[in-house]
């Protein structure tokens, strides 16, 4: 949210405030949360324990930062220990998406495997961009916005988006293991 959150209203969990949260902070956290889930339906599941865990925290939000920032980092720890904890649990196990499917309709394995592991790294990566990057991608490139509507939500001007995007796909472009990924994700995505 642009404007300051009323801390009163939010620790009160005034349900008008939390709705308006959870529809404007999401796409950015799933944004995190896509570099550390399996596929969608992991990922639907971490969203609903990072908002768990940030209401449950929402004591210790001190207002230092902006909210979504404090937001992305109890995801980041969700994440964290949700992806320890499974790696502790699956030693040994196959997973559905390992094994081998009968020929057909049905994608090819090697295909799906790769078309993973290239969304993986390209949502890793915009989860270690800097807060206002992240944001400027994921409004403009993932959730297809306009500039006018960025930059409102962001409370910059328009060309301040277009710089946003452009430095953090530039960062992203650089980071070891990315950038060839990066350049088919937004060939798919056109």
């Amino acid at each position: 949210m642009t404007s300051p959150i009323d801390l009163a209203r939010l620790r009160a969990r005034d349900s008008e405030l939390l709705t308006a949260l959870v529809r404007e902070l999401s796409p950015q956290l799933l944004a995190v949360i896509q570099g550390y889930a399996r596929d969608d339906d992991h990922a639907d599941e971490l969203l609903q324990d990072c908002w768990v865990h940030i209401l449950e925290r929402l004591d210790s939000y001190r207002a230092r930062g902006p909210f979504a920032g404090w937001a992305v980092a109890v995801s980041r720890s969700v994440c964290g220990s949700s992806l320890r904890r499974d790696r502790r649990e699956d030693r040994g196990k196959v997973g559905m998406d390992e094994l081998v499917y009968l020929p057909g309709d049905a994608p090819d394995p090697q295909e799906r495997l790769t078309q993973r592991r290239l969304r993986k790294a390209l949502f890793k990566a915009l989860s270690k961009l800097p807060d206002r990057e992240r944001e400027a991608i994921v409004l403009r490139v993932l959730e297809g916005r306009s500039t006018a509507e960025a930059a409102e939500a962001l409370g910059v001007s328009r060309r301040a988006v277009g710089d946003l995007v452009e430095r953090g796909l530039y960062r992203i472009r650089r980071m070891r293991g990315v950038g060839r990924a990066l350049e088919a994700w937004l060939d798919n995505m056109s």
